[in-house]
Formats: C-alpha cells, sequence, structure tokens
C-alpha cells in the first residue's frame, strides 16, 4: 500500500484509472435484479431507462463528492451505502423485524430508517477505505450484477425467437379472414374488470348479493351470462385466449417460466381480434393500466398514457421514498374516479374499438365504496391475490373479503354510470362488453390447484350489450370467455366460426408451463372451509 493510498489522498480527482466502480454497479444491480425476478411480465425494454438513470446518479455522486471530500474511494463508500439503504429499505426492515420479533411486533418504518442512517453515517464517519477496497469491491458487485445480466440476456434471446411457430398461430386466425366487410359496424367497447366474480360466487363466498348492480345493468338493456366460465386461472392467459378466440393450446411451444409469458405477451399483442378491427377501418384505442401483460400500447391510441413505465413504478416502490410518500399523504387509487367518468369513447371516431382494462376488484384493496384513497394493506401497494395475499390465513382472507367487496361496490357505482352514459350518448350502433378475466382470490393459491376453490376462481362475471340487442340473443348462458369474440364476430361480422367446448385450466404461476384442465365436477363442486 503507498502512503497516499493509506491516507485515502491517492485517488482524489486526479486519475480515471482510480476511480472506484463499485456503486455503479450497485445502482445498476437493483434495476436488473427487478427485471431478472419479474417472471416475464414486462417488457424486456422497459429496464434501459431506470438503468440508465440508476447508473449515471451513482456516477455523478461518487465523482461530486469525491471533489467534496477530497477521496474517491471515501465517496464511493458513501454512495453505496446509500444506495443501498435506498434501495434495500424493505429488505433491511424485513430483517431488522426479524431480528427484534421476540420483542416487539414490528419495527415502525420512520425508526428502522433512522437506526438505518446512523449506522451508514458512522460506517461512513470512521472508515477509509483505499485503493485494494474499492478493487474488491468492485469485483463483489460485478459478480452481483453478472447473475441478472446473464438471466435478462437469455431472455432477450428467447424473445428474439417469439415468432417460432407463427405459422400454426396464423392457421389459427384464418377464420377471422372471413369477415363481412361492408355493413354498419357498430362502435365496441370491452370492460374488463379484473378479478370480478359471478353473482352466485359472491353470495356464496363473500356473503354479497350483487343483484342491485346486475339489476342496474339489465334495465339497460345488458343480458348476463350467469353461468359463464374462465378459459384461465390468470390474467394473461385469459385475456389471451379471448382476443385469439382459442384455447391457447400450441402457443408458446416448450418455452418455460418468463419466456412462455413473453410468447403470450405477444401474442396477445397481436391478436386476430384487434388486428382484423383495424383491418375494416376501426379506430382502436386503449386505457393505460399499471400492469404491463394486458397493457395495449400498439393500439392506435393509448389513452391517459403514464409518464413512468410500470417497471420505473414498481422500482420506485420498492425504495426508501415510497413509505415517505405515503407517510405525506401521496397515494392515488389503482382506479381514480376520474376513471369512470371521463369519456374516453367522445375522443374516437367511429367505427371504433375502446378497451378498459380496470385492477378492479383485484388488489390492491385500496378505496372505499365512496371512492375515499386508502393506505395499502400492510403499508405497501401491492397486487398480490390469492394466497400471495391470503397466506391461507383466516384473518387474511376475511381482510381480503371485506377490502373486495368494498372496492366492488365503489366498482359497481362507477361502471352503472360508466356504461350508461356511453349507451345514453351513442349514436351509431353500439356493443358494450363488461366481464372479469377471472373470480375472485380468496380460496385460490396461484401454484396450487389442490388449495384452491376451482369454483370461485373461475366463475367471472359477463354481461352485454348491443343497441340491436342480436348479441343478447345470442349469448350463451354458459359460454366460456374464449367464445366471447366468436359470438360477436358470428353476430355482426358474418364468420361462422363454431364455438369451442368450455374448458377451463389450472396453470402455475411460478411455473406457466404447468397446465391442469379443471374437471366439470370441480368447477361444479361448493368449496368448504380450508
Amino acid at each position: 500500500m503507498t502512503g497516499a493510498e493509506g491516507t485515502g489522498r491517492s485517488a482524489g480527482v486526479g486519475k480515471p484509472a482510480g476511480f472506484p466502480l463499485y456503486p455503479l454497479l450497485i445502482a445498476a444491480y437493483f434495476p436488473l435484479y427487478l427485471m431478472s425476478a419479474d417472471l416475464g411480465m414486462t417488457n424486456l425494454s422497459d429496464v434501459v431507462r431506470p438503468l440508465a438513470v440508476c447508473v449515471l446518479v451513482a456516477l455523478a455522486a461518487t465523482a461530486g463528492l469525491g471533489r467534496i471530500l477530497g477521496d474517491r474511494h471515501r465517496a464511493a463508500l458513501w454512495v453505496a451505502l446509500a444506495l443501498v439503504i435506498t434501495f434495500d429499505f424493505r429488505l433491511i426492515q424485513r430483517m431488522i423485524d426479524g431480528v427484534f420479533s421476540p420483542w416487539i411486533e414490528e419495527l415502525p418504518g420512520i425508526y428502522a430508517l433512522a437506526g438505518m442512517v446512523a449506522a451508514a453515517v458512522l460506517i461512513g464517519w470512521r472508515a477509509r477505505p483505499g485503493g485494494n477496497f474499492s478493487r474488491i469491491a468492485t469485483v463483489v458487485a460485478a459478480v452481483m450484477v453478472a447473475f441478472p445480466a446473464v438471466t435478462l440476456a437469455h431472455r432477450g434471446l428467447m424473445v428474439n425467437t417469439a415468432a417460432a411457430g407463427g405459422g400454426e398461430q396464423e392457421r389459427g386466425d384464418a377464420a377471422f379472414d372471413a369477415v363481412r366487410t361492408g355493413g354498419d359496424r357498430p362502435d365496441i367497447v370491452h370492460i374488463v374488470l379484473d378479478g370480478y366474480s359471478r353473482a352466485d360466487m359472491l353470495e356464496r363466498y363473500y356473503g354479497f348479493d350483487n343483484s342491485s348492480f346486475l339489476d342496474g345493468l339489465r334495465s339497460m338493456g345488458f343480458a348476463v351470462a350467469d353461468g359463464a366460465t374462465s378459459p384461465y386461472s390468470q390474467t394473461l392467459q385469459t385475456m389471451t385466449s379471448v382476443f385469439t378466440a382459442s384455447d391457447l393450446d400450441g402457443v408458446g411451444g416448450e418455452r418455460t417460466g418468463a419466456d412462455l409469458r413473453d410468447a403470450l405477451r405477444a401474442r396477445l399483442r397481436h391478436n386476430p381480434v384487434m388486428a382484423t378491427l383495424e383491418r375494416l377501418g376501426y379506430e382502436t384505442a386503449a386505457l393505460d393500466i399499471r400492469y404491463d401483460p394486458v397493457r395495449m400500447d400498439q393500439l392506435d391510441r393509448l389513452l391517459d398514457r403514464h409518464v413512468l413505465s410500470n417497471f420505473e413504478i414498481t422500482g420506485l416502490r420498492q425504495t426508501v421514498f415510497y413509505p415517505i410518500a405515503l407517510k405525506a399523504g401521496l397515494r392515488e387509487a389503482s382506479v381514480p374516479p376520474e376513471t369512470f367518468a371521463k369519456a374516453y369513447e367522445r375522443e374516437l371516431t367511429g367505427p371504433y374499438f375502446l378497451y378498459l382494462h380496470l385492477l378492479t376488484p383485484h388488489p390492491p384493496f385500496d378505496v372505499t365504496r365512496a371512492g375515499e384513497v386508502l393506505p395499502p394493506e400492510g403499508g405497501f401497494w401491492s397486487m398480490n391475490d390469492g394466497a400471495h395475499y391470503t397466506e391461507h390465513k383466516p384473518e387474511k382472507r376475511e381482510s381480503y373479503r371485506r377490502g373486495y367487496v368494498e372496492k366492488l361496490l365503489y366498482t359497481n357505482d362507477g361502471i352503472l354510470a360508466l356504461v350508461g352514459r356511453i349507451i345514453g350518448e351513442a349514436k351509431r350502433p353500439t356493443v358494450v362488453i363488461v366481464h372479469g378475466d377471472h373470480g375472485g382470490g380468496q380460496r385460490f393459491d396461484h401454484d396450487s390447484a389442490e388449495r384452491s376453490c376451482m369454483q370461485e376462481r373461475f366463475s367471472p362475471l359477463l354481461a352485454v350489450y348491443a343497441s340491436d340487442g342480436r348479441l343478447q340473443r345470442d349469448l350463451p348462458r354458459d359460454i366460456g370467455l374464449a367464445n366471447l369474440y366468436r359470438v360477436v364476430f358470428n353476430t355482426y361480422f358474418g364468420t361462422a366460426m363454431p364455438l369451442l367446448p368450455a374448458r377451463s385450466v389450472f396453470v402455475g404461476w411460478k411455473q406457466p408451463e404447468i397446465r391442469r384442465i379443471v374437471a366439470p365436477a370441480e368447477l361444479a363442486r361448493t368449496c368448504g372451509p380450508e
């Protein structure tokens, strides 16, 4: 060790070769790790901007603090400690809670943060790291970064080959080529209420009578399919099935995990329903949503586009800034009241297709029936559903039931106002579809069919309206959602697509390639206490 290195002055501002890189690598690790753990729910390209911002901030902070302290290596340690607290606050807090659990149930976040900052200041104040420490830390940080980077590189290669098997998909889409190009094409408004259960399931498992909402829809001319079933237990698969009018057999080939989800998302983005409507001259639009698998930014218009990507928001919610923002009262409902009040349809030129996928009554349960925004359950905004929320604990199931019903009541009022406005102001033939992608998750386990109530999960709301009444007459009351657009296209676009046999498939969350067909007897079976 040289004398200058020992005093920590060697790498003052002078030599670029002595610049410590490990703060930059720690900054890069956070977005790379989040994306690698994403399970294929987000576009890979979304990692680029937060990665660049994190690295540039770390670079600027290290260089700037190095000038102030006259010591790059000490500045690097300060920046690294700040990054760890910023990015890993929740993890460190859980570790602290584990240590103190015999004496206190949960240490308040402000005290945990104060302890972390005090420890970091003490370390930064007393430590005098030199070049050897920086080199060792850089090697360790580089190894950390390598793991998610390799995972993402592999996933990127798989995404680039996602077109494999496209010929089979095109053959499956051929039925849409038979559409009739003439005629008075109706405007189509497609509203998905994520996790909205059928009325019989709400009464059976939530103790809630939904007849007033359904009566309100019927009074406007809607038909309700009181025996509708979902094709899949998860949103991505269900909505891909709906918009491809298929069972998804063969989609993704032999892919597994995140690679399979990437293939499913690609299939959903390039689905035959929306592509055919565009070919027929429809203006297509979708409301932006904080859930990437069903975010339709490939359409003509993405309404109320978010400034920050969903991946960036997810990352911010993992940092120390999120609980601070909550304490300051900065929070917004997952479906704010203006979603129902804003007349998106007035911005479009007919014929149009408008897709509104709303995260309700699905968690987070962050709003009262009157629209008052609530702090998120457990202190952090989360879309955790099923056992990810309830952990199979009776008290958490009851919390799920209460939050679900409260958010459902809020949703009911909003939907009645929304569809009432659309129907009342319609100047052209109009079709309105309202449905859940799947039922609720109070008794659902994403990775265990045996611990799931199939009847609850596969029984969604479905109600349809058409100004000429034809869709209501043609709607089978026990329709599987995979047949929804087969019925719509047969009714209004001259196709003759046969209806698929109703089929429901349980898929794993961690391993989406695991599929188990649910027998009709399981769907008919009433679930008792676990």
